[in-house]
């Protein structure tokens, strides 16, 4: 910073500059962008009311009249994103004064203090919970976005054979609509028929059926006669045996007492237990035991014959058994007992005979029985079959009714359910197509979705991570430089304003306090459009006035200023002196652009007069005028931009 004399001369002079720019300008002292402690400088604007024409030697130089301003910078709080209000209880500096770091400025009310220390932890309290909140539910986001990652990787790996599937699911679904409105149709149009032709069917099995039970009540008849003659048959065998069985026993009597072989001499049984279970079994009769007559060489198997008993049978029977018994007490002739057995043999021999026939006889109408028997089976089977036919048919023919009413009856929601189908097929296959398309994009985008995800929730938890810094830097700020109670100047300088008022609150937003940078002058000149093509950012200029001499400086911006028409179009060129230039705030200078080899004769002071002119010489010769139009082609709109600062 510029060095000057202290005290109450050189306060009332900062002042008094200060009231200068202030007036000469216009008010742009309270535009001027303010330089914060941390040092960056913002780009400033300031545009003069009046511009000066002044002439020299040199050809074709450009003069233009400004005021001098100095760059300003500021101290503010440090505070931000805090609902803390300073209230100034006093303020203890002013305008012009030179101050170092650490000079109080204000002081603060010891309530807005302990207020503002109160709301400083509490926020610092809220920012950590919420921090931490926001920890949690980053682990959590993260997790889901992992989880979803997967899932679209999954959901796009597989979406090709998901629309394969689903596509031929769509073509199954709509032929099966087409299958099952067909069949339908061919129900409809069939089952008539099928029903005409088992009916007929049905008729037939009934029709035999009916001559089946005919025909087993003839047989039923012809059964009964047979088991009559059956019956008899067998009561003639067994009288006949009974006969038979006393002969034999004769015999078998007195070939005993004789010393004969009476082995082959065997019983007929009786055939009474064989007709009771032919009857029984009725389907099964018993079969030939083999013990009826002896054949003709008397070798049958018959039963032995002991202790056979004579009381019931015939005299002659008697008589034999008496005579022998007689004859072998009292040891007469053998003659005589053979001759009885002869005789015995004989009658044995014609009841064998008589046992023969009448045992053919039975067997002959056991026979018949049995035939009539098994016919009558075939029947009653033959009319199960066709019973069984007939419940069959019916049942086919009851199936076949209840098909075609079914059928006849679904017939319409068939026909619309496949016209639906076919009518939104070609959309369907869209949507499918549309879901592989999203499906895919889903797993090509996943990894992209999953970093947009991530940097999400990290900004989100960077903002928290931010907040909370915020509010402990807010508490450290208070801490270090307010516990005190007072509001304290952070750099040297001399102040340009005091921002704060007693019994008002401190802005948290802007600077508490302003200075002046006296080691750093700019001023802004208003050029015409014709003047304006001649100068370019970073071209030299040289500054005059008569109190302070002349110093060099560099155009540092080119702006569109305040123009009344098209032929009127003005321009603010701003021009930074050097380091070394002996300016101040507030003073009237003159600016030369092109200046050349100028004398000290051609410079002048800044009087207030009308616009910019180009020096005319002898070798430039008269400078034409445009009768207060524009030159002839030209065009605003090819105008350069001028609106940045070229760097130094």
């Amino acid at each position: 910073m510029k060095k000057e004399n202290t005290g109450s001369g050189r306060k009332a002079r900062i002042i008094a500059a200060i009231c200068a720019v202030v007036t000469v300008g216009g008010g742009t002292a309270g535009a001027l962008a303010l330089r914060s402690h941390s040092g960056e400088k913002p780009e400033t604007s300031q545009r003069n009311t009046r511009t000066l024409s002044a002439s020299a030697a040199d050809s074709g130089t450009i003069s233009a009249g400004g005021t001098v301003a100095s760059e300003q910078f500021g101290d503010d709080l440090g505070l931000v994103n805090t609902n803390v209000r300073l209230t100034v209880e006093a303020v203890l500096a002013e305008a012009g004064d030179t101050v170092t770091a650490g000079t109080p400025l204000y002081q603060i009310t010891e309530d807005s203090l302990a207020k503002a220390e109160k709301t400083l932890r509490s926020e610092l309290q809220s920012a950590e919970n919420a921090l931490i909140k926001q920890k949690v539910s980053y682990q959590e986001e993260q997790g889901k976005a992992s989880v979803l990652y997967k899932s679209e990787q999954l959901l796009g790996g597989s979406a090709q054979q998901t629309y394969s599937s689903a596509l031929a699911e769509l073509d199954s679904s709509l032929q099966q609509a087409y299958s099952d409105y067909m069949d339908a149709l061919d129900t409809i149009g069939n089952t008539p028929s099928e029903i005409s032709a088992k009916q007929s069917e049905l008729d037939a099995k009934q029709a035999d059926a009916a001559l089946i039970q005919e025909k087993q009540k003839a047989t039923q008849s012809d059964v009964r006669q047979a088991e009559s003659e059956y019956r008899s048959a067998a009561d003639q065998y067994n009288s006949i045996a009974a006969e038979y069985n006393a002969a034999a026993g004769t015999v078998r009597y007195l070939g005993k007492a004789l010393g004969k072989d009476i082995s082959g001499i065997s019983l007929a049984e009786n055939v009474s237990a064989e007709i009771q279970a032919a009857q029984s079994s009725s389907t099964e009769p018993a079969e030939d035991s083999g013990r009826g007559a002896p054949d003709a060489a008397g070798t049958a198997d018959r039963p032995e014959m002991q202790d056979f008993n004579f009381s019931s049978q015939s005299s002659f029977h008697s008589a034999a058994v008496t005579a022998a018994d007689t004859l072998s007490a009292e040891n007469s002739a053998a003659d005589s007992l053979t001759q009885l057995y002869h005789d015995a043999f004989a009658e044995y021999e014609a009841q064998k005979a008589h046992l023969a026939n009448a045992e053919n006889a039975f067997r002959n109408a056991e026979s018949d029985y049995r035939e009539y028997t098994e016919v009558l089976k075939e029947q009653e089977s033959a009319l199960k079959d066709a019973q069984s036919s007939v419940s069959s048919l019916e049942k086919e023919i009851s199936s076949l009714n209840s098909t075609l009413s079914k059928a006849r009856n679904n017939l319409s929601k068939l026909r619309s359910e496949y016209n639906s189908r076919k009518a939104s097929y070609e959309t369907d296959q869209l949507e499918l197509k549309h879901t592989l398309d999203t499906d895919t994009a889903a797993g090509e985008n996943a990894e992209y979705h999953y970093e947009i995800t991530c940097a999400t929730i990290e900004d989100e938890l960077e903002k928290a991570q931010s907040a909370y810094d915020t509010a402990e830097e807010n508490l450290r700020i208070f801490d270090e430089d307010l516990a005190d109670g007072y509001v304290c100047a952070k750099q040297d300088g001399i102040i340009y304003s005091l921002n704060c008022q007693e019994g008002r609150s401190v802005n948290l937003n802007t600077a508490y306090v302003s200075y002046v940078d006296e080691s750093s002058f700019y001023t802004t000149v208003e050029l015409d459009q014709n003047d304006v093509t001649q100068v370019s950012i970073g071209d030299s200029v040289l500054i005059y006035s008569s109190e302070t001499g002349t110093a060099n400086g560099k155009v540092t911006a080119i702006a569109a200023g305040e123009s009344t028409s098209l032929a009127d179009v003005r321009f603010n060129v701003t021009v930074t002196a050097d380091e070394s230039a002996d300016l101040y705030s507030g003073e009237s200078v003159n600016v030369y652009f092109n200046a050349g080899n100028l004398k000290q004769s051609d410079f002048r002071d800044f009087d207030g007069g009308g616009n910019s002119e180009r020096q005319k010489t002898a070798s430039d010769g008269e400078r034409p005028g445009f009768g207060g139009g524009m030159p002839e082609g030209f065009d605003p709109s090819n105008m350069p931009d001028f609106g940045r600062r070229k760097d130094d």
